[in-house]
């Protein structure tokens, strides 16, 4: 687990688990944005540890990989981002990144993300506490990491974008996101940042977010 040096301020005036109005220069054409309710790491080295949701502490949020001599992979962790309460019959979820500059945003190597949608047919199956580790999704299994590559992107100071959007879940209820470093980067990488908002300025994101009814 790495621990951001940034403060995480206010999150509880937010209501993390509730729509807010999406703040114009985050995404104009929107009708609602959702903060994450959940930051959930899994360790390669550590896979039947349940690590805490970073959230209620620190705001972390953290992928990484190492790659020896060999081409080998290890210390792979990979970070999971949820999402709760999308109201019944929402259209267009999209997942989106924030990093204004300067940002907490620090990365090493190439680090490519990948992102996977996780239980999206089951969003009762997206609760915490949970008992959520490496060994629970790995090796894959169905419905879990059935879904597919959802997208594909490289977080930078200053970036604003739209990972990819889908269909809500059906009836309303949470999503959840995978974060991995691409399989075809060949080298040790990570990202690593606080998920923070000022509570006082719900413009002053940075990190993950969730729009929909776009």
């Amino acid at each position: 687990m790495r621990a951001s040096t940034a403060a995480l301020a206010l999150f509880s005036l937010l209501g993390l688990t509730t729509a807010t109005p999406t703040p114009v220069d985050l995404a104009p054409r929107c009708g609602q944005t959702i903060l994450p309710y959940n930051l959930q790491q899994l360790d390669e080295a550590s896979p039947s540890t349940v690590y805490p949701n970073t959230i209620s502490s620190n705001g972390n949020f953290h992928v990484e990989q190492t790659v020896g001599s060999n081409g080998n992979v290890y210390n792979r962790i990979y970070q999971i981002a949820a999402f709760a309460n999308v109201p019944a019959n929402s259209y267009a979820c999209q997942l989106n990144v924030i990093f204004p500059d300067p940002t907490s945003l620090t990365e090493t190597g190439n680090p490519t993300l990948n992102v996977t949608t996780l239980y999206l047919n089951s969003p009762s199956s997206i609760t915490y506490p949970n008992n959520w580790s490496w060994s629970t999704f790995f090796p894959p299994t169905s419905p879990p990491l059935g879904q597919g590559l959802f997208g594909t992107i490289n977080l930078e100071a200053g970036q604003t974008a739209a990972i990819n959007s889908e269909v809500c879940p059906n009836g309303g209820g949470n999503l959840a996101f995978l974060f991995t470093i691409a399989s075809w980067v060949s080298e040790s990488s990570s990202v690593d940042f606080t998920q923070y908002v000022n509570g006082l300025n719900g413009a002053g994101l940075t990190g993950v977010y969730l729009t929909y009814d776009c």
